[in-house]
């Protein structure tokens, strides 16, 4: 008997696991992620995906490591392989707005922000970063932590404990489920170990 396959949800525009990918013109906040579990970040509000000639094209801020170092730069991205995509979806409204209505002041005095997106973790070969001893019990502003199993967090404000806990506090979710197929999520608060993470950064102040 052939294996069910399941609809994505209408919020997926590509999806490798899947083979799935919808040609088209996108506009909001869409948020894509490149193969690897450090690579590429795209957050952009346009979107354009061809089928002839093959080409992803997207307009906005571009996050990539090289050679040990996050990066980050506005710019237009074109991609004409599209299995070097993990997945590209389209954040839903209600969670965008539920996650705007809880950031805090701008001027809140106790939160650490930073000019540029830094990198303050990264677990992979041959890189290793761990500047987390030096932000501890600190409230961190705009981190985004990439999870060992691709899956994307991206949160308003982090606190990292004693133990290297993590507590990220109002947070969009992005990942597969145990089916593969790619959820949206919001929470106010996750705590979870740090082994969880491949890599972590803040968002640089230029971003915003």
């Amino acid at each position: 008997m052939n294996e069910l396959k399941i609809e994505p949800s209408p919020d997926v525009i590509i999806d490798k696991y899947q083979n799935y990918i919808r040609i088209g013109k996108y506009s909001g906040g869409i948020l894509t992620k490149l193969v690897g579990s450090t690579n590429s970040l795209i957050f952009s509000e346009n979107l354009i995906i061809t089928e002839d000639p093959p080409l992803f094209t997207a307009n906005g801020l571009h996050i990539w490591f090289e050679e040990g170092k996050i990066q980050s730069k506005e710019m237009e991205t074109n991609i004409a392989d599209f299995s070097q995509i993990d997945y590209c979806v389209q954040l839903k409204p209600e969670l965008v707005k539920e996650f705007d209505s809880a950031r805090f002041s701008a001027h809140y005095p106790h939160i650490v922000r930073l000019l540029h997106t830094a990198c303050l973790f990264l677990d992979t070969d041959p890189y290793k970063i761990d500047h987390l001893e030096f932000v501890s019990g600190e409230i961190l502003n705009k981190p985004v932590g990439i999870t060992n199993n691709n899956g994307i967090i991206l949160a308003d404000r982090l606190v990292i404990d004693e133990k290297r806990q993590l507590i990220f506090y109002d947070c969009l979710l992005i990942g597969r489920q145990e089916n593969q197929q790619i959820k949206q999520s919001y929470e106010h608060f996750l705590t979870i170990p740090l082994e969880f993470l491949s890599s972590l950064i803040l968002l640089g102040n230029e971003n915003f």
